[in-house]
């Protein structure tokens, strides 16, 4: 237990190196942030689901937050968005299975509502920042935004749960 309460830190520490990488240094943080995402799949114990969960939740977040900009939830100095949000997002899926496994025990309703409460936090952060706009008004974002990414997050999470079990059966067939 202890082994992967450190893992789970670990990857936790490294979203967050992510994270504030790409608030300060935006695209100058590319390199230092592509390192850190290597560094997170070596450090993977599964892997291949980790590939696969990069695979399609790429498809699927990029796509809604591509939506988001283009009805004016977000905007970048970039259009759509930069390349240093895109490996933020890459870096944040690499949490699923590890730092945020927790979820994966957390009923379904309380695990929609971190994500519809904190995801918003982190763009409004963001924003205070300038690295990203957030329209319209912060609470508007906040519940619209919030509820939209928490489904978006959450279907992401159960087709890896789903995918977890696949993987699992044709590994032992």
């Amino acid at each position: 237990i202890q082994v992967m309460t450190l893992r789970s830190v670990i990857n936790f520490l490294l979203f967050q190196g992510v994270w504030f990488l790409a608030l300060f240094l935006e695209q100058r943080a590319i390199i230092p942030i592509l390192l850190i995402i290597i560094l997170m799949l070596c450090l993977s114990q599964q892997k291949q689901q980790d590939m696969l969960l990069l695979c399609y939740g790429l498809m699927i977040s990029l796509s809604f937050e591509y939506l988001m900009v283009e009805v004016g939830f977000l905007s970048f100095s970039i259009s759509p968005f930069p390349l240093w949000f895109i490996l933020l997002w890459c870096a944040l899926l690499l949490t699923i299975n590890t730092s945020m496994q927790f979820l994966h025990r957390t009923p379904w309703y309380l695990a929609m509502l971190l994500c519809a409460v904190f995801a918003p936090a982190s763009y409004i952060a963001g924003a205070r920042f300038g690295a990203l706009e957030v329209h319209p008004v912060v609470w508007q974002f906040w519940l619209i935004y919030g509820f939209a990414w928490s489904l978006m997050f959450n279907f992401i999470r159960m087709i890896n749960t789903y995918s977890k079990k696949y993987l699992l059966v044709s590994e032992h067939k």
